[in-house]
């Protein structure tokens, strides 16, 4: 979470039972960034977990500290697991050692601020006293409490009872004291201790730079025209296998994707590359044994994919799960064939039908779905990384999505050298001298001419901040998403270069960006306007003009196409920004521009919720450039969290919170079989410069599972939900947090700490309701209604199939028709689609 907005990170990092070399590594950090000021919480070590006490206990006396806290009278007892506390998530504080003590810390503090002291309280009644005394002070406020031994209490059974109290600072610096007051051996014991302020809500995002790469100048001639090609190529559908899938198939509704047939996965892939688990493929196995099969369409009764009997409470022997289910909502693709060779000037290439596994309706393949549900593409600028698995790097490479883990990645560039050439033009009788002597000689007359020679020379490129790029070309080959299986980049260049653009699409007249370029027949771009022409409208011509052809036939701006398919692709993204939501104008000072609901879900989202956590910063998202070397912090990618147990280390902004099983797909934890891992901490512990802290050999690190936390702006138009697809509307959402996480058990050893549910808001169904009402004011009307920048040609959707008819499956297409800058009719939510469709 960000060094600005972590709630509870000095609190909560767990010491104990690390080895020494790692404890030391974790009090280093710990020591860098102990002097934070937390906005949300004035208290440290409010859970006691530093000064290395030891199990059961650890008794400190008058004048000694334990982390943040110093004991000022008597002594204390600081237990570690001797009186349970949920999921061990806290050390508490007997304040009653041998004798009442009394403990304290200094807290910064904002003057006239106020500050909500809570904690959780209970007793130790071992010595079989009945009731303890507690005097609290913070600031001004003084509390003098009591409590009664509860029935039933037990060490293990504490009956805590959860304490909060209001003050206002009146300094800069505040004590804050709890004080015994009860004598002799046992009393009080206290645990969790904040001292919340309300957070301030993030800026508008436009005070946000948008992180284009650096270096753009060395590539790019003309940011125009290589924002017209972006826009083209997302858009065209002759770039998939079929003739019939562009990006756009599965980023067309706000940036993501709301068909509803033949939309369902098996489940549990384990990760993009396969099961690197022992229990993942039996997992497999048992969510392909319960599919209920291709082609279906989805039913507002079939979610959320995890149900309890009372969806507002964890599970418990009175709360039981009542239903669950592996699958996945993904993006259909393309059907299972094995590319043969492209035709030029034909959007359809060459393939063999090959009959796949899952995806085929008795014997007939029908289209392949992906197994996570797709992302908008709308904000994905401010990224990192891209994908749920954050294997789109941030550098591009021009080649694939791996960029510097791939040490063998070049492209072509074009270079000249000076060839000279020497040639006799005849003869002269020459006088020549040797000491006194004089002779004539018969010598050859040269003339010398010099030749601009061309060559391709392979380079390594790395182009920072371009994760969109190296995400744009991942899926064009994929043999699930877009492609026959064994299509490479060099070939979808050839036959796009045969092609014109978007020819089979219409285009508008007012499009914002392909509107001057629109051919008269009304369908694509004109002639003149070819992609060969673009690309060199828009690269500068040393990543294009070579004349001579490769090893294996290619020209120069063939074997470059991932170049320019990133790039462009990547600009064109770049200009989808959302930043004109009621709450960005609220922000800006326009207090009308939120209702009174909607601010009191604003309040849920930063506090009672700590939605902010996670979702932080403008972008409303995790792992952004802001967040981890940007204008809101420079802490790295790497940091240091207590974990549901325990602490370790993990990825900034990836998160397992519980919606699935871990080892159903571990999503950032996973490796590539050639480029190794993932995740930012494994390849620091590996050895890799990454930047951020540093990942001790042996150090726990919790990635297993964890995703990309993905921006919530439009999140009202960007259904179903979480990477599963598993819930249909915000409100299912917001219930999977009020509950907490629904695989707590199972995830405990990469559970993110901030997924254990929202008190507050349990049977609360007013305070949920604001919380989505707020995140409803994230949504850009320009979005909504397909308004510039986010209009776009035509495009027809293959959603499912209608029949077979000669071993083919048939599409069921439908149109989503060209808008130009004014926009047109509004996009729905996806719950509102399972109803009526489109």
């Amino acid at each position: 979470m960000l060094n600005l907005l972590k709630v509870d990170f000095i609190q909560r990092v767990r010491l104990a039972g690390l080895s020494r070399v790692l404890a030391a590594a974790t009090a280093l950090i710990l020591a860098q960034t102990a002097s934070a000021t937390d906005p949300g919480n004035a208290v440290r070590d409010g859970l006691f977990l530093f000064g290395n006490p030891t199990a059961p206990f650890k008794t400190y006396s008058t004048g000694q500290s334990f982390g943040d806290w110093k004991v000022e009278a008597g002594n204390i007892d600081v237990s570690v697991r001797e009186f349970t506390y949920p999921e061990n998530a806290s050390n508490s504080v007997d304040l009653n050692g041998t004798a009442s003590g009394l403990i304290s810390q200094i807290m910064k503090t904002v003057p006239g601020k106020t500050y909500t002291v809570r904690f959780m309280m209970s007793g130790n009644w071992d010595g079989g006293k009945g009731k303890f005394g507690l005097e609290l002070k913070a600031g001004p406020m003084t509390r003098r409490l009591s409590i009664d031994r509860p029935a039933g209490w037990s060490k293990t059974n504490m009956k805590w009872k959860e304490m909060s109290y209001p003050f206002v600072a009146t300094s800069n610096a505040t004590k804050i004291s709890f004080r015994s007051t009860t004598p002799g051996n046992g009393g009080v014991v206290i645990a969790a201790v904040e001292a919340e302020t309300p957070v301030d809500p993030p800026n508008a995002l436009e005070t946000i730079p948008v992180p284009t790469p650096p270096d753009l100048q060395n590539y790019i001639a003309d940011k125009s025209a290589a924002i017209a090609l972006g826009k083209a190529l997302f858009w065209d559908m002759q770039t998939g296998s079929d003739g019939k899938t562009a990006c756009a198939t599965c980023h067309w509704h706000a940036g993501a994707d709301a068909r509803t047939k033949n939309t369902l996965h098996p489940g549990a892939p384990g990760s993009t590359f396969g099961h690197q688990t022992d229990a993942g493929p039996a997992l497999a196995a048992d969510a392909l044994a319960n599919f209920p099969g291709v082609n279906l369409k989805l039913e507002p009764g079939d979610f959320p994919f995890h149900r309890l009997q009372n969806m507002d409470f964890p599970e418990s022997n009175d709360n039981p799960v009542i239903f669950d289910s592996k699958k996945v909502v993904g993006s259909q693709g393309v059907v299972s064939k094995k590319f043969q060779g492209i035709v030029e000037g034909n959007p359809v290439d060459d393939g063999i039908t090959t009959v796949h596994p899952v995806f085929n309706l008795d014997g007939t393949n029908v289209r392949q779905v992906t197994g996570r549900n797709a992302p908008t593409t709308i904000n994905a600028i401010f990224f990192d990384r891209s994908f749920w698995d954050g294997r789109a790097n941030r550098y591009f490479n021009g080649v694939n999505p791996f960029g510097d883990l791939d040490p063998d990645a070049r492209v072509l560039k074009s270079t000249t050298t000076q060839k000279a050439t020497t040639k006799v033009t005849g003869y002269k009788w020459v006088l020549k001298r040797i000491g006194w002597w004089y002779y004539w000689a018969y010598e050859p007359q040269t003339t010398t001419t010099y030749e601009t020679v061309a060559s391709l020379e392979p380079v390594s490129i790395l182009i920072d901040n371009g994760a969109l790029a190296s995400q744009a070309v991942g899926p064009p080959n994929n043999s699930v998403e877009m492609s026959w299986d064994g299509r490479t980049f060099k070939e979808l260049g050839r036959k796009m270069f045969s092609l014109r653009p978007l020819a089979q699409q219409a285009v508008h007249e007012s499009d914002s960006v392909l509107g001057s370029m629109k051919d008269a027949s009304g369908r694509g771009l004109k002639s003149e306007q070819s992609y060969a022409a673009l690309v060199k409208a828009a690269f500068k011509p040393e990543w294009w003009s070579g004349t001579t052809l490769t090893s294996d036939g290619y020209t120069h701006m063939e074997a470059n196409f991932p170049l320019y398919w990133g790039l462009a692709i990547m600009m064109y993204e770049s200009t989808l920004v959302s930043d004109d939501t009621p709450f960005d104008r609220y922000r800006k000072g326009d207090s009308g521009a939120l209702t009174e609901n909607a601010k009191r879900g604003l309040q849920i989202f930063l506090n009672e919720g700590k939605c902010i956590n996670c979702h932080g910063g403008p972008e409303f998202a995790g792992a952004t450039v802001s967040q981890l070397r940007g204008v809101l912090s420079n802490d790295g990618p790497i940091e240091l969290m207590p974990m549901a147990v325990g602490s370790a280390f993990y990825d900034g902004g990836f998160y397992n919170i519980g919606v699935r099983q871990t080892e159903e797909d571990i999503a950032v934890g996973a490796s590539h079989p050639q480029f190794g891992p993932l995740s930012y901490s494994k390849q620091k512990q590996n050895g890799r410069n990454v930047g951020g802290i540093d990942v001790p050999g042996g150090a726990r690190i919790a990635v297993n599972g964890a995703f990309k936390t993905p921006t919530l702006r439009n999140i009202e138009l960007t259904g179903p939900y979480f990477h599963n697809g598993g819930t249909k509307n915000l409100l299912e959402v917001v219930e999977f947090y009020v509950r907490g996480a629904d695989f707590k058990k199972t995830n405990i050893k990469d559970l993110d700490p901030d997924v254990g549910g929202i008190p507050e808001l349990q049977g609360n169904k007013p305070d949920q309701l604001a919380l989505v009402e707020f995140m409803k004011h994230l949504t850009d009307e320009r979005v909504k209604y397909r308004k510039a920048p986010f209009d776009h040609p035509e495009i027809v959707l293959p959603n499912g199939h209608s029949g077979v008819e000669n071993g083919v499956a048939l599409d069921n297409n439908f149109v989503l028709p060209a808008v130009g800058r004014e926009g047109g009719e509004p996009f729905m939510p996806f719950e509102e689609a399972l109803e009526t469709g489109y």
